[in-house]
């Protein structure tokens, strides 16, 4: 017996040691809780919205389709929004002629089946001023968890957050996160858009940041491996990210060449519409 309860000691000192070694490696990670100061400015702003509401009414916006120079006002983008309400997919728009099929825009659901325009969904929303286009990103991570919008919308396939809504609400799925990244780091005075494709076949959303004649990708949905300091990185280097559409308030553009670039400007992206917010 005493043999017994010698060799069961010795495997708990064990396990507690193993835990002991882990804890302490879980708080080596980079992504160190927020300081006290963030962390004020952070809840400032969801006490902010909370009185303010969040809810996501549509737009009367007009679209001008660019390569075709024709304009659809805001009744007549209205009605085509209504005839997808309901759907929980995004919808992609063309334009025929007889020349050619050409995609112009897209327009997705929001949390109540009602399908807005895609640069309809950054709202023009910044939480409070950083002067740093890292922090963000990491006030992002700390912020909002993961979560598929068929979890979280019992079953529905793609619900949209707008800017305000993705920061009140503290889960969301990759385009959630995009979203409010970008329209954080426009309010800033940032180049920066939501790009639409794939990663290794998946379907996802992430964020192309123009700075100082360079490219970046920012991975919204990212958790570790941040800190304030830590510099963006080219997106040249991450060929498995496959861009098809991007977007930011006003333009949308497709990629008319391969979607293996690693290139999120050329020749090779065409404006195609634009939006008049009336």
């Amino acid at each position: 017996m005493s043999k017994l309860r010698d060799f069961v000691l010795k495997l708990l000192v064990a396990a507690i040691v193993l835990i002991g070694h882990y804890l302490a490696d879980e708080n080596k990670q980079p992504n160190s809780p927020l300081s006290t100061s963030l962390r004020q400015q952070v809840v400032a702003a969801e006490t902010s919205l909370q009185s303010e509401g969040v809810e996501f009414s549509r737009q009367r916006s007009a679209l001008h389709i660019l390569p075709k120079d024709v304009r659809l006002p805001s009744y007549q983008v209205n009605d085509m929004l209504r005839g997808v309400d309901g759907k929980h997919n995004p919808v992609v728009y063309y334009y025929h002629d007889n020349l050619q099929r050409m995609v112009y825009s897209m327009s997705a659901s929001d949390i109540d089946d009602t399908h807005h325009l895609v640069n309809n969904f950054l709202e023009g929303y910044k939480p409070f001023d950083v002067d740093n286009v890292a922090l963000p990103l990491y006030v992002l991570a700390q912020r909002k968890s993961y979560l598929l919008d068929e979890k979280q919308y019992f079953g529905k396939a793609d619900v949209w957050q707008s800017s305000r809504q993705a920061y009140y609400y503290p889960r969301g799925d990759c385009e959630d996160h995009a979203i409010l990244l970008a329209d954080w780091l426009i309010a800033m005075g940032e180049d920066a858009r939501v790009a639409l494709g794939d990663v290794d076949g998946q379907g996802h959303a992430w964020v192309v940041l123009f700075k100082d004649g360079k490219e970046y990708l920012l991975e919204a949905t990212q958790k570790r491996g941040l800190s304030r300091n830590k510099p963006y990185p080219l997106a040249s280097l991450h060929p498995n990210y496959h861009p098809e559409f991007m977007f930011n308030r006003q333009f949308f553009w497709a990629n008319s060449g391969s979607k293996y670039t690693t290139r999120y400007s050329g020749n090779h992206w065409e404006q195609r519409s634009r939006v008049q917010a009336l």
